[in-house]
């Protein structure tokens, strides 16, 4: 009986588990209904777990109360109880949607309902898409109130970026750039970043948002988060994409068209011509063919693994990035990696652990467009074989007949190379006293190592074209910065009413910079590189020199966010900063800022079926700047050859004149904005007005003769006000397998000197020693900053009455030297002299408004997306104009002149007659002649991909792609995007800069 009863509780027992186990099984697609294999499906708790297979297709044995998890990466986590079913399918929604709630701030991150300030987001989708070796260039035209400068198309270029205008005249627009939470040293290029690693871009663009960063902030701050692991399986990822870049040519006139440009110079003056066409037959030298190389390679190659657990999350890429110039030197090469580690120690406790070396190799691209269309097309590129003898390989190049350097001869001559190493290191540790208290702890290191060398050999080509002895420059720039963040967050929601973020903390950053450079001639060797070394060098001239500097910012931090009902929301913050860079009675800056939103749909009385999201805001604040030599504050102490009686002696003086009250500059900055949604938000709508204006501008001022000191003194005068509009408008619809989005960003700016030094009523900038040693930029009181300065012309004159009647009251003739067919310049204050009283504005750089135009479609297994930018209303300078339009120096001249400058059979054209004296100035005075109109619409990026289906691997798209191919301007020089030097004093002004380049890609994104 007993034997029976036990094989029948077997029995029992075996049923019960049959009974209690439970088969599921499903199908998992994304939004568009496309299956995804490779999901991570487990049970809860369990060990129990598979992965969807080829088709999204799955099959597990559960428990019947059990619950599953379905996690893949890119998509959203999803837990769903199985309660005794046995088919479960699931839509995996993109991350997306999560990133869109979830908005990163300084020291910390919220949902994006609960900031009442100025924030752009860009997600690391849309970087991604551009190819360039600086991910900042993709967001032109992404953020409304985000200005990003191309500075030229060569290799490695970093473009500059400006957040809402101009209020600081120090030269420095760059905000403040932070990685993962840790502040990044001034100047930082994010050349140092692959946009492959990028997960978002948050901008903060006014005071509200930025006064937490407090002494770095007021050019605004770009927030940058990584990639990091999530849990499941591990994922592996591979981007590659290679392409070829193009310049458009714009053609220089032939031999026989210089031949007759140059004659009729002279013949226009009463002299005889130049040169006999008989003696240079044939087209010449075609100098742009000779010096550019049509096709450049690109390449760029990124690959992902990621992964991990619930405890453990880990992930790691590798990137290289290699992209030549157009001409046979020049070249940006770049490896970076960055592996981040997440290690849940406990329920309390977190480590974060990122790593991030990268090796940056350069060779410096020349700029030789504007010598390639200067040069003479009669002088050949080589001098012939039987006058080579006794020469070396770099001597035996063509001397122009202009004296404008051969350009082919500059190009065998460079030398020059860059090698960086740099280590970026963050260290973070979470801790949750309480579930509503969390205190983190981040260290952040930044270490770099950059050595130059430049090698001059030696040549001669004739007299004035000649270096006797080769000499060789070294240099190495050492950076040590770190930065400690202590951060103390407290984060809850209350009564289901109040919700309170309150963060404060203390926060440390260091700076440490040295370099030690070296001069010597007589290198051994003009050609066997191991030689060139310092210490191989034989001649007598030896030059060293360095220094070393450390700028140190202690702060603390404190910063509320509170919301009632999901209504009302408030963002209030303060930072104190003390600063190594001003006197200990300057020292410290206090920082705050506060902001209000109002989310009038929640409200009971507000009924719409169209409208809804409706958000109003307001905000102020004030963020500091302390961009200034760090010498300012010191008196300095310089030396001096002197020579008495014939003997030589070295005297000591007074060098610089230091100013122990410096203080920092403040920007304060209001905003008010407005966001509506429509139609379930498939309209959104976005749109802000705001207002900039820094007070103790730091500014170097001259200091009096009379000090018998030289140069400026750093002092705290003067005042700047930016203000303008920003304005977004989104549209995204699905319909069935097609789906839409679309975004437009218009932005407006204005930018004025509202207070200057005392006894200053203008700035200059940009002096042009061939337009009279004149300069070209004014920043005048009340008026937009860095406009263009010159004469104003009223035509040309057409016939000796136009000559007669140009005169003052008196009868004075204005321009005594012109003759018909040359400017008529405008007496501006009528005293009948032409002189610098009648300088006046000509022309302003910055747009009347700017913006882009962002397309993303999608139609089953096709995807395509452009990406649009454009200015209105900017001008160019543009400096080529006094050179190839008018011959000066016997220059080359743009193709096609002779149709273009005025001559008694076309009295109608745009520019003066052709002469060789210039005697009434048409191209020795800077005037209206020089503007042009800069507008520009330009298809930065468009985008074809096709994803396919592979059993095995999870994602394979290939796509074709296309940069900077088509741009509409009226401008007639290379590239309308120009600028030469800082942005006040440099924006706009063409000196045929490399432009930027078209690029044609095919490429290729892979997950396994």
């Amino acid at each position: 009986m007993k034997q029976v009863l036990l094989i029948l509780i077997f029995f029992l027992g075996i049923v019960f588990s049959a009974t209690s186990q439970n088969t599921v099984v499903g199908t998992i697609t994304d939004e568009l209904g496309d299956p995804i294999p490779g999901v991570s499906v487990q049970e809860k708790n369990t060990t129990n777990g598979i992965v969807s297979d080829f088709d999204g297709k799955y099959k597990i044995k559960v428990g019947e109360n059990a619950v599953l998890i379905f996690s893949y990466l890119g998509f959203k986590t999803q837990e769903i109880s199985v309660n005794s079913r046995s088919t479960i399918s699931v839509v995996l929604t993109t991350e997306n949607q999560q990133l869109d709630e979830i908005v990163v701030i300084g020291y910390g991150s919220v949902k994006k309902d609960k900031i009442a300030t100025s924030i752009a987001t860009v997600e690391g989708e849309e970087i991604s898409k551009q190819v360039a070796s600086n991910p900042a260039e993709a967001l032109q035209g992404k953020a409304a109130g985000v200005q990003v400068l191309s500075s030229g198309g060569s290799p490695g270029a970093s473009p500059r970026i400006v957040i809402r205008g101009i209020t600081t005249a120090n030269g420095s627009t760059s905000p403040l750039i932070v990685i993962d939470g840790i502040l990044q040293p001034n100047g930082t290029s994010l050349n140092s970043v692959n946009a492959q690693d990028i997960d978002s871009f948050q901008i903060l663009k006014d005071a509200a948002a930025s006064a937490i960063y407090g002494s770095r902030a007021s050019n605004g701050v770009v927030l940058i988060t990584t990639k990091r692991g999530k849990s499941g399986k591990s994922v592996v990822s591979l981007d590659v994409n290679y392409g070829v870049q193009y310049w458009q040519k714009i053609e220089s006139a032939d031999a026989q068209e210089y031949i007759r440009i140059m004659n009729t110079r002279r013949t226009n003056d009463g002299n005889s011509p130049l040169f006999n066409p008989d003696d240079y037959p044939g087209e010449g030298t075609d100098w742009w063919n000779e010096v550019v190389q049509n096709f450049a390679p690109v390449l760029n190659a990124n690959v992902r693994v990621s992964g991990g657990s619930d405890e453990l999350k880990y992930s790691g890429s590798v990137s290289v990035f290699d992209q030549q110039a157009n001409y046979s030197k020049g070249f940006y090469q770049r490896i970076t990696g960055r592996f981040n580690v997440d290690y849940k120690i406990s329920d309390k406790v977190t480590l974060k652990q990122d790593l991030s070396p990268r090796i940056e190799k350069w060779e410096s691209t020349p700029n030789l467009l504007f010598n390639s269309m200067r040069i003479d097309p009669l002088t050949p590129v080589y001098i012939p074989q039987s006058q080579r003898e006794g020469r070396n390989e770099y001597s035996i190049f063509g001397l122009s007949q202009n004296l404008v350097p051969n350009p082919v001869a500059q190009l065998a001559r460079q030398f020059n190379e860059n090698d960086f190493f740099g280590f970026f290191s963050n260290t973070q540790l979470d801790y949750k006293i309480l579930p509503s208290l969390t205190f983190r702890s981040q260290l952040g290191l930044n270490i770099s190592r950059q050595t130059s060398q430049n090698f001059n050999p030696e040549y001669f080509i004739g007299p004035n074209r000649q270096l006797e002895i080769n000499n060789l420059t070294k240099r190495v720039t050492n950076n040590f910065d770190y930065v400690l963040n202590n951060t103390i967050t407290f984060d809850k929601t209350i009564n289901d009413k109040h919700y309170l973020n309150v963060t404060g903390g203390i926060v440390f950053d260091s700076e440490n910079w040295d370099y030690l450079q070296g001069y010597m001639d007589g290198i051994p060797s003009n050609t066997n590189m191991n030689l060139w070394q310092l210490d191989a060098a034989e001649g007598e001239t030896i030059r060293a020199n360095a220094n070393k500097a450390t700028d140190n910012i202690l702060s603390g931090v404190f910063r509320t966010i509170y919301s009632y009902d999901n209504k009302y929301f408030f963002n209030g913050s303060v930072r104190v900063d003390q600063s190594s860079r001003f006197p200990k009675d300057g020292r410290t800056g206090v920082f705050s800022s506060v902001s209000f939103a109002w989310d009038v749909d929640s409200e009971d009385f507000f009924k719409s079926e169209v409208i809804n999201n409706l958000r109003v805001k307001v905000g102020a604040g004030e963020v500091g700047n302390q961009n200034i030599s760090r010498n300012g504050q010191f008196f300095s102490i310089g030396s001096g050859d002197f020579v008495f009686g014939g003997d030589r002696v070295v005297a000591n003086f007074l060098s610089q004149f230091g100013n122990p009250n410096l203080r920092w500059e403040t920007v304060r900055d209001k905003n008010f904005g407005v966001s509506i949604g429509l139609f379930n938000n498939e309209i959104t709508f976005e749109a802000e007005y705001y207002e900039k204006t820094s007070e103790d501008l730091l500014f170097s001022v001259e200091t009096p003769n009379y000090t018998g000191i030289p140069g400026t003194v750093a002092q705290n005068v003067g005042s700047f006000q930016s203000k303008g509009f920003d304005f977004t408008l989104g549209y995204n619809k699905t319909w069935n397998d097609f789906t839409l989005g679309a975004n437009l960003t218009l932005s407006t700016n204005e930018s004025k000197a509202i207070e200057l030094a005392p006894g200053n009523e203008v700035i200059l900038g940009q002096r042009r020693a061939r337009l009279g040693n004149r300069f070209v930029k004014i920043t005048e009181l009340g008026e937009t900053v860095g406009l263009f300065q010159g004469y104003q012309t009223a035509g040309i004159f057409q016939n000796q009455t136009e000559l007669n009647s140009h005169t003052s009251e008196d009868g004075t003739i204005i321009q005594p030297n012109a003759q018909i067919g040359d400017l008529r310049f405008v007496d501006q204050n009528g005293d009948g002299v032409l002189n610098d009283e009648d300088l006046t504005t000509i022309g302003n750089p910055f747009p009347d408004f700017y913006g882009g135009l962002n397309i993303n479609m999608s139609y089953k297994k096709f995807d395509f997306s452009m990406q649009w930018y454009g200015t209105v209303g900017n001008d160019v300078f543009n400096i080529n104009t006094e050179y190839i339009l008018a011959g000066t120096q016997n220059l080359n001249v743009i193709a096609g002149l002779e149709n273009q400058v005025w001559s008694p059979t076309n009295t109608g054209a745009q520019y003066p007659r052709l002469t060789e004296l210039d005697r009434n100035g048409n191209y020795q005075n800077p005037s209206d002649l020089f503007i042009e109109d800069g507008s520009y619409l330009r298809l930065r990026n468009i985008q074809l991909g096709y994803n396919f289906k592979l059993k095995g691997i999870s994602k394979m798209r290939l796509y074709l792609a296309g940069q900077n191919l088509l741009t509409f301007t009226k401008y007639s020089g290379f590239d309308p995007e120009v600028s030469s030097g800082g942005i006040i004093n440099g924006l706009g002004v063409d000196t045929s800069s490399n432009p930027v380049a078209k690029t044609f890609l095919l490429g290729l994104n892979l997950t396994l």
